[in-house]
């Protein structure tokens, strides 16, 4: 599933692409794609900004927003004017949603589990009011991080992924983010100490930006907006490395269920 990293990789190539692009027309493929929730017209708003909240991609119209959610194994694709659609069929084969252009170009929405939405609303705070602060939210600080703890019983790995109190996070970057502050998934939120949630807080700084440089984690079906894969699987700690030995200590990775969700640690460095 694309996190907060794959989709400020896919914003950023997007940006010089498509932002001041005005809308001809949205071609619908499969009809639960797209999720209409404005009585506006699409047609003829034009892109003004790419945005970002969580792992929500926000394009604020002339009179209304797009925001799309890509789920499990949703990839937008940019196809120049002048690309033909048997070329877009040979590169992409589950493409549910067509954003065509005054000009002839088209961003393409491509899912093969078809869980992604591509949403049409008037208010994005309303929308997204549920989600919580951005995890690479400047205004964020150890300290308000430590506050949001308390009070949680709930596993520290399940507290990240909710959504609700930090956003952008999934299975991959907690993980990744967890062995790094060297603390078990299952810890109780409440229970970190205010250093343990600053090494927390500065651990998932750290993971995100370093996927954001490598252009993101390519698993199976992620891809940028040029359909190139990732690199930060190259540098992963314990995300898929059950077995292997930990690069800190040598004790086997474990693999466990954790808050519903498939979870790699370390047992020695995560006590």
């Amino acid at each position: 599933m694309p996190e907060l990293p794959e989709v400020q990789t896919v914003i950023a190539e997007l940006r010089s692409l498509i932002i001041g692009k005005c809308i001809r027309k949205i071609e619908t493929l499969w009809n639960k794609t797209l999720v209409n929730r404005s009585q506006k017209s699409l047609e003829g708003q034009c892109i003004r900004d790419i945005l970002r909240k969580g792992k929500y991609l926000i394009f604020p119209l002339n009179e209304s927003y797009l925001i799309i959610h890509l789920r499990m194994t949703g990839r937008l694709s940019f196809a120049p004017s002048g690309a033909s659609r048997i070329e877009e069929e040979q590169n992409l084969n589950h493409v549910r949603l067509i954003i065509h252009f005054s000009d002839g170009s088209r961003l393409l929405f491509d899912d093969t589990r078809k869980f992604g939405r591509v949403y049409h609303v008037d208010n994005v705070r309303e929308f997204l009011q549920h989600v919580g602060r951005d995890a690479l939210n400047g205004q964020w600080t150890p300290e308000e991080f430590y506050k949001k703890l308390q009070g949680h019983k709930t596993g520290i790995k399940a507290w990240l992924m909710s959504q609700r109190f930090i956003s952008g996070l999934g299975n991959i970057y907690t993980d990744e983010s967890l062995f790094r502050a060297n603390i078990h998934p299952e810890r109780p939120a409440s229970s970190l100490t205010p250093e343990e949630a600053r090494r927390l807080f500065d651990a998932i700084r750290f993971i995100l930006q370093q996927a954001i440089e490598n252009m993101g984690s390519t698993i199976s079906d992620y891809r940028d907006a040029y359909g190139n894969p990732g690199k930060n699987q190259n540098y992963f700690k314990v995300y898929k490395r059950e077995g292997k030995p930990c690069f800190v200590c040598g004790t086997p990775i474990l693999k466990k269920r954790v808050a519903g969700r498939s979870t790699r640690f370390c047992p020695q460095c995560q006590r």
